[in-house]
């Protein structure tokens, strides 16, 4: 379900419906619950990873990072991935994988249906 801009309407006409993260996203988030590091210029954390898609995953963990920081995300029992952090927030943080989406179904192979 959509939510409604809180922005008033322009001349008279009704705001556009604002869309949820959720559904503005191109790949659908598969929810996993994997051991993970994430390797940044400011070292290296452990993490878990929250949810998976082509696109992107979410990740809670202590890491010092910021939106923007190039990263690394590592799942021993696949390979690297590399990563830009989209937000970072209260542990948890958000990334977009800058990794092409034929190289991120390689290296997850038939282990998680994306």
């Amino acid at each position: 379900m959509a939510m409604w801009n809180s922005q008033a309407s322009v001349k008279g006409r009704a705001a556009a419906p604002a869309l949820r993260p959720e559904e503005r996203r191109q790949h659908k988030r598969k929810p996993v619950l994997w051991s993970a590091r994430i390797e940044s210029n400011a070292g290296a954390a452990e993490c878990i990873i929250m949810d998976l898609s082509l696109g992107g995953a979410k990740l809670r963990g202590q890491i010092a990072v910021k939106a923007r920081d190039a990263v690394t995300l590592v799942i021993d029992r696949f390979g690297t991935i590399r990563a830009e952090v989209v937000w970072a927030r209260m542990g948890y943080l958000g990334l977009r994988f800058t990794d092409s989406q034929d190289q991120i179904a390689h290296i997850l192979g038939t282990t998680l249906p994306l």
